[in-house]
């Protein structure tokens, strides 16, 4: 995802490796006169305009389905840590048990 902004003519940007550019310019009074501010995010495909409110909201929606998924997958990996180490454990005890036999 390309972050950028520009406010008050200042630019920052940061693209992630492996997607598509693109860019995010504000537009419009936005502030104290009671019009929302427009976020203007240019992609490959065309441009789509939303509110402020609406670039963020969609931000911490995409953020939330990300840690989402990051979690889920931890969970998964502890599982099969778990799994493992009781197999290890119950593999050392019967080792543990050949050997006074021998």
């Amino acid at each position: 995802m390309l972050a950028s902004a520009t406010r008050a003519g200042t630019t920052t940007s940061s693209t992630k490796p492996g997607h598509a550019a693109g860019a995010v310019r504000t537009s419009g009074a936005g502030g104290g006169n009671g019009t929302p501010a427009v976020v203007v995010v240019t992609d490959g495909a065309g441009q789509q305009e939303v509110t402020v409110s609406q670039f963020v909201a969609q931000l911490d929606e995409a953020a939330r389905r990300r840690l989402d998924s990051m979690h889920q997958r931890l969970r998964l990996l502890e599982q099969q840590m778990e799994t493992l180490e009781a197999e290890v454990g119950k593999a050392s005890s019967t080792s543990s048990r050949m050997d006074t036999y021998a």
